[in-house]
């Protein structure tokens, strides 16, 4: 939009501010949240989210620490209210990046089928599920964790606390170029899960059937499966060993082709590994 002025006879275009209308402001806004390259405040709220989501998880892992763990969970420790305003500090930031990005997003559709998206919901939701939980429930918090769906509930949730260190990928554009590519090779990794499934399966039954009569650590097809799995894929843990001749001649043949398992598949899914993100790197 432009402003017309007379001045000396003649006219001059004199540019106008954009409109700040809602449209404007969601993309803006948008922008500046899911692109740190957007702006200088951009940059830096995405430093802030890092050491945020940084502080979270080193919070996770001092939890099932056993000489600290007591603070996060006895109200009685002289820095357990520190270590909740601290979490509750965490949680409010992520819940408000989180309902931003919701009502700044372009379609509310595409916000839910967005994987990031649904990360940031899973990752804050066992804080409120707990908050809930505990409020609910008053003094009788221990008499409601022996209750058994009310346990499963709490497990599942502290389950869903690991997921904030996906939130590391949301500022990586490297990370998030390698999904890309291994989305593309989809068909030469389910080849070669499906061929790991066919040996695993074959070897981990005939094994069985040639150790278990003597070797009590083959005691059903499914331990020969694992057996079957570690020994393909080249990792050997040593806790399942065929004791037999005619076993450990098994077990020899099946570790020469997990090698030649490995290089076949793996040349070709790594060649276009390559060629894909080469691809991706110069589109971009």
């Amino acid at each position: 939009a432009v402003v017309s002025t007379q001045s000396t006879g003649d006219q001059a275009a004199i540019p106008c501010c954009p409109r700040q209308d809602w449209k404007y402001v969601k993309r803006k806004v948008h922008r500046f949240l899911v692109d740190p390259r957007s702006s200088t405040m951009a940059t830096i709220w995405h430093v802030v989210d890092i050491l945020i989501i940084c502080i979270s998880i080193t919070l996770l892992v001092l939890e099932t620490d056993p000489h600290i763990g007591n603070a996060f969970t006895d109200s009685n420790h002289p820095a357990y209210y520190y270590l909740f305003y601290v979490n509750v500090c965490v949680i409010a930031f992520f819940s408000t990046d989180l309902c931003v990005r919701f009502i700044t997003w372009p379609g509310y559709i595409a916000f839910w089928r967005n994987m990031f998206n649904i990360l940031d919901i899973l990752s804050i939701l066992p804080f409120y599920v707990s908050l809930v939980t505990d409020l609910v429930n008053g003094d009788d918090v221990e008499e409601a964790h022996d209750q058994h769906r009310s346990y499963v509930v709490l497990r599942v949730c502290r389950i869903f606390r690991v997921i904030r260190v996906f939130k590391f990928i949301r500022h990586s554009q490297d990370l998030i170029l390698i999904i890309k590519v291994v989305g593309h090779a989809k068909k030469e990794l389910g080849l070669l899960v499906l061929l790991l499934f066919i040996f695993s399966v074959s070897f981990g039954s005939l094994m069985y059937y040639i150790e278990h009569a003597t070797n009590p650590q083959f005691n059903s097809i499914m331990q020969g499966c694992w057996w079957a799995i570690v020994t393909i894929t080249t990792i050997g843990y040593g806790d399942v060993v065929p004791q037999t001749w005619l076993g450990k001649i098994v077990g020899s043949f099946v570790l020469t082709l997990g090698i030649v398992f490995l290089a076949l598949p793996m040349t070709i899914i790594v060649g276009k590994f390559s060629n894909v993100y080469e691809k991706e790197k110069d589109r971009e």
